[in-house]
């Protein structure tokens, strides 16, 4: 049963990151801002859009943890040709 719980709450994480992507996140990022305070706020609205309990965001914000990559571009690397206010 551990097994597919835990496969319930990787789609569940898959689902949510995809939802908030299509809906669109309103707060546009400050270049300055670093990977984890974006994923940060990504987190907050994840949770708010879909309703998770706060077990089930602390799930994801441990599998978020695990990666230096995860989440909506890391601006430790990423290079935009315009800023959000263009």
């Amino acid at each position: 049963m551990k097994g597919a719980a835990t496969a319930v709450l990787h789609l569940l994480m898959v689902g949510a990151c995809l939802g908030v992507l299509a809906l669109g996140i309103p707060r546009s990022f400050a270049a300055d801002e670093s990977l984890k305070e974006q994923n940060e706020v990504l987190l907050e609205q994840i949770q708010r859009v879909h309703g998770l309990s706060a077990p089930q965001t602390e799930r994801i914000r441990e599998i978020f943890a695990h990666s230096p990559y995860i989440g909506q571009g890391n601006p430790a690397v990423t290079h935009h040709p315009v800023t959000p206010e263009q």
